[in-house]
This record gives structure tokens, C-alpha cells and sequence, in this order.
């Protein structure tokens, strides 16, 4: 048997249809371009972040929202660009169709925890790449400086711009995707 990370279709480029064939063995696999990125599984302090940040954010959302940090992808870039975020909000309706992907339309927030193994990727290529397809808020939690920065799309729709940078020991309040409202010092 062929290991499906090293022959693929000749070198052509991947695509989230893909992602099906790959091994469910815990590591998160995300596309860029064509391009396969390989993480490692998270450590438990990433895990315990995620996990209370999905059920802070998850207790303001109504019926029509769905908070998600279990790996629903989003489809950045036509099936070519697919990113696994640590958290997802998006619009509940989005489950009634079967997809491999959510679609940015359906998207209202995503979050990334920044890990030491591709803080880079959060940084700079989600960011660049979330803003591009119109996903309103992109939240960048650092746990070593222990601080969640807001990113609101500028009045372009086309960049982010950074809406706040809030402090363990100060509340973060924001009024969209919906009232949300905690001290970053929760989930670290």
C-alpha cells in the first residue's frame, strides 16, 4: 500500500476531496494552493484552550448558530485553499447540505490558537486568506502572551483590521456574531 502523503494523483495539486482518502490518525491535514499542510495534534494545553473557548462562545449563540471546535473545514479557495480553524462559528443552516467544507458565506467567526509549530500560518496566511473570503471576525488567541486579538474585515471586505487586543484580566465584549462576553484569563 501506498502512503497517500507522498504519491499523489502524479504531483497534482490536492483538493478538499482529497482530504477522504488521507489517515484519521489525529493530526490536522489542511490545503493551501494545492499544497497539503500537515500539524501535529494539539497539546492538552491547546486542547483545554479550545475546548473553553468553544463553550464560552457557545453560551451566547442562538439556535441559528453553531459553535464548533470538533474540525469542520472551511472552504477558503474553490476546494484548493481548506483550513481546519481550533473554533468555528457559522450559520446552522450550513449542516443541511452535505459538503466537505463550510463555505465562507456561512461563516461568522473563526478562531486559531497559536501554536509554536505554525504560529506562522495563523499569522500571516489565515489571516490574509480568511480576510479574502469575506469571513467577518478572525480572533488570533496567543496563550504564552495570553492575550485574544480581534480582527473585524476593514470597509473593503478584503484585509482585516485589528479591533482589539485584550489582556488576561480584562473582558472581552463584542456585540457580533452575537453578545459575547468573558475575561481572556477563562481560557488560559
Amino acid at each position: 500500500m501506498t502512503n497517500p502523503l507522498v504519491h499523489h494523483k502524479g504531483g497534482a495539486p490536492w483538493t478538499i476531496d482529497d482530504l477522504a482518502d488521507l489517515p484519521d490518525d489525529g493530526n490536522r491535514y489542511e490545503l493551501l494552493d494545492g499544497s497539503l499542510l500537515v500539524s501535529p495534534p494539539p497539546d492538552t494545553f491547546h486542547g483545554r484552550t479550545t475546548q473553553t473557548l468553544v463553550d464560552l462562545v457557545r453560551a451566547g449563540a442562538s439556535d441559528s448558530i453553531f459553535v464548533s471546535g470538533v474540525g469542520f473545514g472551511v472552504n477558503v479557495r474553490g476546494g484548493s485553499t481548506y483550513y481546519v480553524p481550533d473554533v468555528i462559528v457559522f450559520r446552522r443552516s450550513a449542516l443541511d447540505r452535505r459538503l466537505q467544507a463550510i463555505e465562507p458565506g456561512d461563516v461568522l467567526l473563526v478562531v486559531e490558537v497559536l501554536s509554536p509549530s505554525n504560529a506562522g500560518r495563523d499569522l500571516v496566511m489565515k489571516r490574509h486568506d480568511y480576510a479574502v473570503a469575506g469571513i467577518p471576525q478572525y480572533w488570533i488567541v496567543d496563550q504564552d502572551g495570553r492575550t485574544l486579538t480581534v480582527l473585524r474585515l476593514d470597509a473593503s471586505g478584503r484585509h482585516y483590521e485589528e479591533s482589539a487586543v485584550v489582556k488576561a484580566g480584562n473582558r472581552l465584549t463584542v456585540d457580533e456574531p452575537f453578545p459575547i462576553d468573558f475575561d481572556p484569563a477563562e481560557i488560559f
